[in-house]
Formats: C-alpha cells, structure tokens, sequence
C-alpha cells in the first residue's frame, strides 16, 4: 500500500470499528481516563466516559524519535498505525494512544531481548499474558513480517542474552503480517469475538481426540482448510454464513467422507449437539452447497406440524417454501438419524441463525441454541462429551 492508501485503510477501519461497537458493545467506549478533548460526553455514574475518536498529532519526527528511542525502525504500517487517530481500543488488543501519551502501548511492550533479536515489540494481548511483537528479518517487505507473540513468563524466564532461534522456540504466531491482523479486526468485533471462540474450540477439540482416540494427529497431517473457490460460492448462496462455522471451514473443509488424500476418507467427529455420546461431522463446503434445500423438500410435512406426534420447536416458522436453512452436520450414521441447520428464516419467537437439530426415530426438530457461536460454547461448556467416554 501507498502511504496515502495505508492512511485510509486506518482510519476507515477505526471508524467502521467505532461505529460497530457503539451499536453492540458500547462499554469498550467507555474509559475512567479519558482526556477531555477525547470525551464524547459527561460521565457516567462511575465516573467514566465515552470517548471519541480524535486525529493524532503526532509528526514524522516524533515517530523517528521513537525509532531511535526503541532501537529498531518502524515498518510503514506501524508508523501510520500510532500517527493517524487518538483511540482507546485496549479491549481488541489495539492499545491505547493518547493525544498526550501517542506511544505508552508500545513503549510499555518494549523488550531488550526482543529487540536485539529483531522482533519490534508491539503491545499486550488483551489478558496481559502475552506480549506481541513484529518479526522484521524480512524487511523492508512488511507483508513477510509476521505478527508473533510470546508468554511474558516464559520470556522474562529466558537470559537476558536470549538469541534469536531461542525466541523463536517460543513463540506462536498471531497474523501473517501487521496488515493482516489489522484487518481481521476491522472486519468486525462481532466476527473477530466469533472467530476467537471458534479457535478456541478447535484447540479443545483436539486435547479432546487426544485424550480419547488418537485420531487427530493423522487427521491434522492430512486435512486443509477450504478453497476460495468454494468458499465464495458457499457465501453467495449463504452472505450470512457465520464467521465462526468460516473459521472451521479455513480449518477443515469438512470431516464426513472427505478425500484429503486419494483413497483416504476422513471421518472425524467433530462437532455435537445437546445429545451425550453423539458425534456429528462438519460437512464440507461443497457439501453443503450441494445439499442446500433438500431436507426442506423431502421433509416439509414436519414444517407443517401435520403429524401431531412430531414436536417442532416453535421458534421454527411453518412454512417450507420460504425456509433458509444451511445444513452443516451430519451425525455419525450418515446423518440419517440427526442433521444440523442453521436456520436463517425463523419464526417470530425465533432468532436468525439459530442452530436446528433434526433427529429422526422418534422425529423431532428442535432449536438447540440461538446462534453458533451459542452451539459452540454449548459444546465447550458441556466438555465435548459427544465423543466416546467425553465427560
């Protein structure tokens, strides 16, 4: 990006931020020590106030100060970052810059070992456990420097003439590049909570195989996240397409009789629903596109409530024709005894994007949690007990 294109990409993306959390999550506004040229109105009865976004006023010479000052230089990106808004985004793991303290995120982050080894550190995670840095070895080609980050005790554990590789050994990566963590998080707050859950998952899911059936090792050697190809088409059929089911898809593109390796059918359990003991297996995207409405038209008398023995959940409208229903797991038998939806047309008792589950034998459909991220808290919270001897 040119300068100018990297100074919009900024502030377009605090902005679009901004506006985001004032609609749904209003207290990541609200801070105890704003300065009042940021303050967005009187406080509140604890004493906090809303903040504003406010342009920055620091210079290109306060920024080769800092350089100095830290002892490395600043990539492109990282400069326009801490001179284009005033902003208190703590809570997304944005830092914090003050119009009278532009760079106490960064200073505060600042590592000796790091920066001999070449890692520009950059903040904190939002727990304070993890301190994140910017690997520059590939400099000046910031789109190759990756954002890591390292366990502060394992770092302040290590000595103090810590190299390079040891670091290294350490550390887990956060984004391929500043950029590309900086757009995960101005794509949305609702989608980046929605995809930190569904990695979190992930990760529990895997100690979850581990301790049970050995399954996962083979499984992780072999399998691939979704193609862009598929993935595009899937949200054009679906532009609602939650982005925590996104990040298992970018994971897994599907654990049901999916070919990773010629002759190879992968057939993990990895997903569950409200029943113990009962695996399902996330479909693929293809899959799922290539059965998109065709439980809704074999099944629509059970829509209808025309078998008085069938309970539907009446969250569910009752009319097929109209239905949006994104069918993402089978169960372990094929999926011919349960199937789950998410269900984008409910009824007025109903939420969009409600989780549906269809058992078969005795028949019933049920709304078993009203978002997925709500389906996979239920899973974590419930210890992933679909899986054989799961607590």
């Amino acid at each position: 990006m040119t300068s100018a294109e990297q100074t919009a990409f900024i502030r377009q993306g605090f902005e679009a931020l901004y506006r985001e959390l004032e609609k749904h999550a209003p207290i990541c506004l609200r801070s105890p020590g704003v300065p009042e040229e940021m303050r967005a109105g009187l406080a509140d009865e604890s004493g906090w106030y809303k903040w504003k976004l406010i342009p920055s006023r620091v210079t290109a010479a306060d920024l080769d100060a800092l350089e100095k000052q830290i002892g490395l230089p600043l990539p492109g990106l990282v400069r326009t970052f801490l001179s284009t808004r005033c902003h208190d985004f703590r809570d997304l793991e944005l830092g914090q810059q003050l119009p009278d303290k532009p760079f106490d995120s960064i200073l505060n982050a600042w590592n000796p070992a790091l920066v001999r080894a070449g890692f520009l550190p950059f903040g904190w995670d939002h727990g304070g456990a993890y301190l994140r840095c910017v690997d520059l070895e590939n400099m000046p080609d910031e789109d190759r420097c990756p954002l890591m980050e390292i366990d502060h005790e394992i770092l302040f554990g290590l000595e103090e003439d810590a190299g390079r590789e040891t670091l290294l050994a350490h550390m887990k990566p956060v984004a391929d590049s500043f950029q590309a963590f900086l757009e995960e998080i101005f794509s949305g707050f609702l989608a980046l909570r929605s995809r930190k859950l569904a990695r979190r998952y992930i990760d529990g899911l895997r100690e979850a195989h581990e301790d049970e059936d050995g399954q996962w090792e083979a499984f992780a050697a072999a399998a691939h996240g979704v193609s862009e190809a598929d993935l595009t088409a899937l949200k054009t059929l679906y532009p609602e397409l939650p982005a925590g089911l996104e990040t298992l898809l970018r994971f897994a593109d599907g654990t049901y009789c999916r070919e990773y390796r010629p002759g190879e059918k992968t057939l993990l359990a990895f997903l569950g629903s409200d029943l113990e003991e009962y695996p399902y297996y996330l479909l693929s995207a293809r899959q799922i596109i290539d059965t998109d409405g065709g439980f809704l038209r074999r099944c629509g008398s059970l829509i209808r409530r025309e078998y008085d023995d069938v309970p539907v959940d009446e969250k569910i409208a009752r009319e097929p024709g109209g239905l949006r229903w994104l069918h993402f797991a089978d169960c372990r038998n094929n999926g011919g005894s349960s199937r789950l939806f998410l269900d984008f047309s409910p009824s007025e008792q109903g939420t969009p994007g409600q989780v549906v589950r269809w058992l078969h034998d005795p028949d019933q459909l049920a709304v078993i949690a009203d978002s997925f991220d709500g389906y996979l808290d239920m899973l974590m919270e419930n210890e992933y007990d679909f899986l054989p001897g799961g607590d």
